[in-house]
């Protein structure tokens, strides 16, 4: 029988490496999305059976010291994939707020509850809840929960997009390393990838554009 740390590793491996493949396997999509189902029904079993993770830590918002790193840092991003989508491709730029307002409100929400608030769960809540042990090194494993977060995203097979996803990854990770706070994850996810539709760069990540 595998023992407690060779059980974790083996079941990290095949949630965070071996379901990313299997998602990129030619396989019938309805099944791909029943995969996902699974293992977010997986984590949450573990995270509220075994783990003791409550609904009010869940939910927990802890804004206070953490809100003007968060807040500058995404200025920072915001003013560079604006400058980038100005000069790369113009014609794009803040063209679905512009042209199609409705839609861009769906999906924006869409996006938050059916996209960002699984992924938080599984990659920092049950990531950080179950693996935290693996090593007694928080930037070790902030920089690991980064790759498989970039690594999930191999179904775009975008050199930007995992750089994207790899610094976005180490932002998320580090605010929940700090807050514990799934809300404020999910809200500083979210900020981040409505506003990459925003600005324009929602074609790498499948989104409907104008």
């Amino acid at each position: 029988m595998l023992d407690k740390k060779s059980f974790k590793l083996g079941e990290m491996i095949a949630l965070f490496i071996g379901l990313p493949l299997l998602l990129i396997s030619p396989i019938n999509p309805l099944y791909s999305i029943g995969l996902v189902f699974l293992a977010l029904v997986y984590c949450g079993w573990q995270l509220k059976s075994r783990l003791g993770v409550t609904k009010s830590k869940l939910w927990a918002v802890k804004w206070t010291d953490l809100w003007p790193v968060i807040t500058i840092r995404f200025l920072i991003f915001a003013i560079a994939t604006t400058l980038f989508v100005a000069y790369q491709a113009p014609e794009d730029l803040f063209v679905v707020v512009l042209q199609k307002p409705l839609m861009w409100i769906g999906i924006s929400i869409f996006y938050t509850l059916v996209s960002t608030l699984p992924q938080e769960i599984i990659y920092r809540t049950y990531f950080f809840s179950r693996y935290s042990d693996l090593t007694d090194n928080k930037w070790l494993f902030i920089v690991l929960n980064a790759a498989v977060f970039c690594f999930a995203h191999i179904v775009f097979m975008n050199s930007l997009v995992f750089f994207l996803t790899f610094c976005g990854g180490i932002l998320f990770a580090t605010t929940y390393n700090k807050s514990k706070s799934l809300v404020l994850t999910v809200a500083e996810h979210s900020l981040y990838g409505v506003w990459l539709f925003t600005v324009g760069m929602g074609r790498m990540l499948y989104f409907p554009m104008p």
